[in-house]
């Protein structure tokens, strides 16, 4: 039974908890599909994701508004003292200019060309914005798991207590027999106290199972946004059905399907994207400039408001600039190459998972079958310990033998079905399977 709660205790340490604040509807008891459901629903993470997307969009927006003109309005005061004059004989003195300058017009400039910087940065935009809805994907898988994981544990845990009590239940009835036979005087108190040594016992792995439930409802109520008062109450079947693997198909969906490596993969794609932005740096541009408006300071009249409108094409050939582009080009060269290093190291650690947990798989499977073997053997001792006990061949010693002997053989079922749902669940999360 310990080995069972050292597992469950190490499951625990994976599962990362976060604090929620939604709250279900109900308390009743709860599947695994809803927990999953809840969990991503009310997880902070999912919804600090979300935003992140959110925020992508915003920037694909932004990178889209050079397709647009710029417009601005602009007014201007301007005090010019002294103000010079020219004396003409007889025709008498002109100033050159209005000593209160006034000037408010409506500018527009407009790109006409850029060789491809707009579209570019626009792809750009669109890139991270998939970058962002990746992340969003592993962090959901990653939650979901932690969810199936504590809910798992704690369906183990709670049939493990049943089994836990039924096993002290009998330690009680054979103290009880014990205790009457020693009062009739045809047994010691070594009976007894054996039995009593054995009742602790029991229940120290009863608490420890308890303590360990306790610990996995904490994280589950984390996960999920269940209230910290509300019970938990799983519903769903502890069983292990055979299944067939190749690990060559499973791999090659892993490889598919992972919502990391599909995060990667697009990461290596924005880094081009990156490299494609930085070889432009120094291409010409080409735009229209365009304003509108009124100002003084025209003759005769220097007072006078006048309309005006000034408009031409500006191109600007870049000549040097430090060698700023080259060095971007060799930035975004490496960050190419880091981002495919990167994929290639997680494809091998999936690779390595996948492996893990079809080996995970076979071995609790052989396990459940060998312990079912065990389970019926002791199912039959203790029937032929019961009769022979009824018969006075054997001693309430050996009838507790064999009991104890049972209810080990039990627990240890239990461990091997949960090694299978722990493996199970290690596959579909090594495959990038949605289990939303």
């Amino acid at each position: 039974m310990k080995k069972l709660i050292f597992s469950v205790m190490a499951l625990s340490l994976a599962i990362v908890p976060g604090v929620c604040e939604a709250r279900p509807a109900s308390s009743d008891s709860i599947t695994v599909e809803q927990a999953v459901r809840l969990t991503l629903e009310n997880h902070p993470l999912v919804q600090q994701a979300g935003y992140g997307v959110a925020a992508a969009d915003a920037r694909v927006g932004a990178s889209r508004s050079p397709y647009y003109p710029d417009i601005s309005l602009t007014g201007a005061y301007e005090l010019l003292e002294p103000v010079p004059e020219i004396d003409f004989p007889g025709l008498g003195s002109f100033k050159l200019y209005p000593a209160n300058n006034y000037d408010v017009h409506l500018g527009l400039r407009q790109t006409l060309y850029d060789f491809g910087k707009i579209s570019t940065g626009v792809q750009l935009a669109e890139s991270a914005r998939r970058s962002a809805a990746d992340y969003v994907d592993v962090v959901k898988s990653n939650l979901a798991y932690q969810t199936i994981a504590a809910f798992d544990a704690i369906l183990i845990l709670h049939r493990s207590i049943v089994v836990l009590d039924e096993q002290i239940e009998a330690l009680k009835q054979h103290l009880a027999v014990s205790v009457k036979k020693i009062e009739a005087g045809t047994a010691t108190d070594f009976d007894s106290l054996t039995t009593e040594v054995r009742i602790a016992a029991a229940r120290n792995d009863r608490i420890d199972a308890a303590r360990s439930l306790e610990t996995q409802e904490i994280i589950f109520r984390q996960l999920t946004g269940l209230p910290s008062d509300s019970p938990v109450t799983p519903k769903g079947a502890i069983d292990a059905r055979p299944v067939r693997l190749n690990p060559d198909s499973v791999l090659a969906a892993a490889k598919r399907q992972r919502p990391e490596l599909v995060a990667l993969r697009d990461a290596e794609k924005t880094a081009a994207v990156q490299a494609r932005l930085a070889s432009l740096g120094d291409r010409p541009s080409l735009s229209l400039n365009v304003t509108s408006g009124f100002k003084n300071g025209y003759i005769p009249d220097l007072n006078e408001w006048k309309a005006n409108v000034a408009a031409g094409v500006l191109l600007m050939v870049p000549l040097f600039n430090g060698h700023r582009t080259r060095h971007q080009e060799e930035e975004t060269d490496a960050n190419i190459r880091s981002a495919r290093a990167r994929t290639a190291d997680v494809e091998r650690q999936v690779g390595s998972e996948v492996g893990q947990a079809i080996a995970g798989v076979k071995s609790s499977l052989e396990k459940i079958e060998n312990s079912a073997v065990q389970v019926a053997q002791a199912e039959a001792a203790l029937a032929q310990a019961q009769a022979q006990y009824d018969a006075g061949v054997a001693t309430n010693l050996d009838l507790l033998d064999v009991q104890t002997a049972l209810s080990g053989a039990k627990l240890i079922r239990l461990r091997a079905i949960y090694e299978y749902m722990v493996s199970m669940n290690a596959l579909d999360k090594a495959t990038g399977r949605k289990i939303w």
